[in-house]
């Protein structure tokens, strides 16, 4: 007799052995169902954060583009201020004729008086960029227009040319005129054009041509001794001093 024998019948061995298997099976079944669904909700729960991210980024991109607008708006309005501004103030003389005159006139030598004095303004024109003009020739032929392609205003500046004739003493006299036109920081150019020997009233005199123009950006409100000097002949011309 077999020293392990069961008593047991065969079939039930069997189909308890069935039974063990099955469980097994069904086990293994619910734990990989289990990873598959943990897995399955970790997922999402990752795909969520991301959708939550993108949100928050597309959030920001878009309140970063109407800070970005509304920055451009307000540069364009800066420009089209200053501009404006620009303009005011071109219209507005920077050197006004009495402040210069009477530069002139306290920068004469005693004894040196002027004949004659001529001032002409000449407008200073800009030629638009080549390349420019072309981009612009392109549009038109296409029908293409935009704003950018509205005429700028431009700003008015001119060149201020003078031209004084006047009697003096001695070349010295002139000279000393001359020196102190060149001294002046509004000025540029200056030029003795000629000088000459002439009699006036049995007087022997040099008679004298100088020219000069003002500076592009010149103004009298940057010198100090604009002011100085329209006072200077104020006072000149209450004790009749003004040499003409």
């Amino acid at each position: 007799m077999p020293e392990h024998e069961s008593f047991l019948p065969p079939e039930y061995v069997e189909q308890r052995r069935d039974h063990r298997t099955t469980f097994l099976a069904i086990g293994l079944f619910c734990v990989i169902v289990a990873a598959i669904l943990a897995a399955f909700l970790h997922r999402q729960s990752q795909l969520q954060q991301v959708i939550d991210v993108q949100e928050h980024v597309i959030k920001r991109t878009d309140e970063a583009g109407l800070q970005v607008a509304m920055l451009t708006a307000l540069q364009q309005s800066r420009l089209q201020m200053l501009e404006r501004a620009e303009l005011a103030a071109a219209l507005v003389e920077r050197v006004p004729r009495s402040v210069l005159m009477a530069e002139m006139i306290n920068r004469m030598p005693e004894g040196l008086g002027l004949t004659e004095f001529d001032l002409a303004s000449t407008r200073i024109r800009t030629p638009p960029p080549a390349a420019a003009t072309a981009a612009h020739g392109r549009r038109a032929a296409r029908g293409e227009t935009t704003d950018k392609d509205s005429p700028k205003v431009e700003v008015p500046r001119y060149m201020v040319r003078m031209k004084m004739k006047g009697i003096a003493p001695t070349d010295l006299h002139v000279s000393r005129f001359l020196s102190s036109l060149n001294e002046y920081q509004l000025l540029q150019d200056v030029r003795l054009e000629s000088t000459e020997e002439d009699l006036v009233e049995d007087d022997i005199v040099r008679r004298f041509e100088i020219t000069c123009a003002l500076k592009p950006n010149a103004d009298v409100r940057s010198s100090v001794d604009g002011h100085n000097a329209v006072q200077d002949v104020v006072e000149q011309l209450r004790r009749n001093e003004v040499p003409w």
